[in-house]
């Protein structure tokens, strides 16, 4: 089922509003030791709109309700030592990567590709398993009647996402420094232009009426018929963990300039370009890539 967007009538505080939401998430996250503060300046959304398709409408997935549970678990062990509550996360991360001990934003390091790999493969072959009353789909009676008690209602929908665009305009500042013996010699200002992209995803929003939140992910998109756990299986499992983020952003154009404009600028350099495109097909792939996904609380 296609979703008719009006793309051109969105006002421009709606970009205005997107531009804050990416600057939070931005000074949240850890950055590379190499990179300084980095900043969105604007976004123009352009002229030419995605096209999304409904693909499946099912039950919010365990893995989700699971980590809502612990992250507020954790989050009432630390309200009940701490004088201040903390600040609601913006991102969680998957149940499984959590430690009991840890807040709701920490997150473990260190794991290599084959353990996530493996990790990846068990779940996506709990997915395949539709006649298992431990599925990741399954609802537990417990489940059920808080969701009836809730005024939110509990649902997970997949949209096959295209956006073909030359129209958008994403502008952000940020700076390159460069240390020597751990001290930072060297600060070069960076400004990049994002003036067109190609994205091919499976976006997963599930919207979670018992935790009053939305879940977001992305997975790779195909034309193969929708799995009945929602997922299209278009890759082995083994190879669907590596290289995500340059399938799902195949194509992305860039403009940059290095330096001050009081000073010496040197325009569209090609390694810094290719660089950030490849530092953010990375970063979707660790951020927003299942199993890792976002949190937004209502």
């Amino acid at each position: 089922m296609s979703i008719e967007l009006d793309w051109t009538g969105l006002e421009k505080s709606f970009a205005d509003s997107l531009c804050e939401r990416l600057n939070a998430a931005l000074a949240d996250m850890d950055m590379p030791t190499f990179l300084g503060p980095t900043r969105v300046q604007a976004i123009e959304l352009g002229s030419e709109g995605p096209d999304v398709q409904v693909i499946h409408i099912g039950h919010v997935w365990r893995e989700f309700r699971e980590a809502a549970v612990h992250a507020s678990s954790a989050s009432d062990k630390y309200n009940a030592r701490a004088t201040t509550p903390p600040r609601m996360p913006m991102r969680l991360r998957t149940f499984r990567q959590y430690d009991d001990n840890d807040l709701p934003t920490s997150v473990h390091g260190g794991a290599d590709a084959d353990s996530i790999a493996s990790e990846h493969e068990e779940s996506l072959s709990r997915w395949s398993d539709t006649e298992s009353e431990t599925g990741t789909c399954d609802s537990s009676s417990l489940w059920e009647e808080q969701t009836r008690l809730s005024d939110i209602p509990s649902l997970q929908m997949h949209l096959s996402v295209q956006w073909l665009t030359s129209t958008m305009r994403l502008s952000l500042t940020t700076s390159l420094k460069i240390a020597y013996n751990n001290d930072t010699i060297m600060s070069l200002p960076i400004s990049l232009v994002v003036t067109g992209m190609e994205l091919f995803a499976q976006a997963i929003v599930a919207l979670d009426g018992v935790h009053r939140c939305v879940y977001l992910s992305l997975s790779e998109d195909s034309t193969e018929e929708c799995a009945p756990d929602g997922l299209r299986a278009v890759h082995d499992a083994r190879i669907r963990t590596r290289h995500q983020g340059q399938r799902i952003l195949p194509f992305l154009a860039l403009e940059s300039k290095v330096g001050e404009s009081a000073k010496h600028v040197l325009e569209n350099v090609g390694k810094v370009e290719r660089f950030v495109g490849d530092m953010l097909r990375q970063w979707l792939e660790d951020e927003l890539v299942y199993p890792h996904f976002y949190t937004l609380y209502l």
